[in-house]
């Protein structure tokens, strides 16, 4: 019994370290991750910002923040489904993050240009921030999951996607500060903010663009080579399949086997 219980512990064991790999090693996935802390400060600027700034650095009326809150639920609840048609696939949503982006510089200007003039104008301007900065929360959860699913090897997704998650929890407890200064700052730190959170739309849109070449890229930092059906997805999904004069294989919606 001992020995039969020997025999199978170190067969277990190269075969529990072959599995596949961790997501702390993946270099790649961590810095996707990283993008995704700065890009769910949408959740901090609509609960903690726009109350902030209407109260004190604008002549809007204060009623105007509840109203903030039910046009941002209005919006969710109205273009969530509809937009998902365009996340559909791990290539539709990394050209998702553009538009992403655009938005979030629509909205610090928006936001910036508040300050000025009367009440009527502060009013429009606050509204056109929170419409802006409400799309950019619908689309980025949009391309997150499906990012966040896409990247991930499909023995490990668990892992990953837990990784990820620690993303949201980080913009939590960072958020309320990062716009709490914006906020002190006055209203040149809007457009500033929404400079940098393009520039993490461009810097994701590079770090989850596709293998090229028909050979798949090695996920940095632990030797090991993506999921071959997701790597094959991403290549049709971004005109592959039209070279090879075939459709997309069946498979999930995130391009997983």
């Amino acid at each position: 019994m001992v020995a039969v219980r020997g025999t199978t512990t170190v067969g277990a064991t190269p075969a529990g370290s072959a599995q596949g790999p961790t997501p702390w090693r993946d270099r790649r996935y961590l810095a996707f991750t990283g993008t995704e802390v700065w890009l769910f400060l949408d959740d901090s600027l609509l609960q903690v910002a726009f109350p902030l700034w209407i109260v004190h650095a604008t002549t809007a009326p204060v009623g105007l923040v509840p109203l903030v809150l039910v046009l941002n639920s209005v919006m969710v609840v109205a273009l969530q489904v509809p937009l998902s048609r365009f996340a559909e696939t791990s290539a539709a949503a990394r050209r998702l993050l553009l538009p992403l982006g655009a938005a979030f510089l629509t909205g610090g200007a928006a936001l910036a240009a508040s300050a000025a003039g009367g009440p009527w104008f502060a009013t429009g301007a606050v509204l056109v921030a929170a419409a802006a900065f409400t799309l950019a929360e619908i689309l980025h959860s949009l391309s997150s999951w499906e990012l966040s699913v896409a990247l991930a090897p499909g023995g490990a997704q668990g892992a990953y996607l837990g990784v990820h998650g620690l993303a949201q929890s980080a913009q939590r407890s960072l958020g309320p500060v990062v716009v709490g200064a914006a906020v002190g700052a006055g209203p040149l730190a809007w457009p500033v903010l929404g400079v940098s959170l393009v520039a993490a739309c461009l810097l994701q849109h590079r770090l989850v663009r596709p293998a090229r070449g028909g050979a798949a890229q090695p996920a940095e930092g632990d030797g090991q080579t993506p999921d071959a059906g997701r790597v094959e997805r991403w290549q049709e999904d971004e005109g592959g399949a039209a070279a090879k004069g075939t459709g997309p294989s069946a498979g999930s919606p995130h391009g997983l086997p």
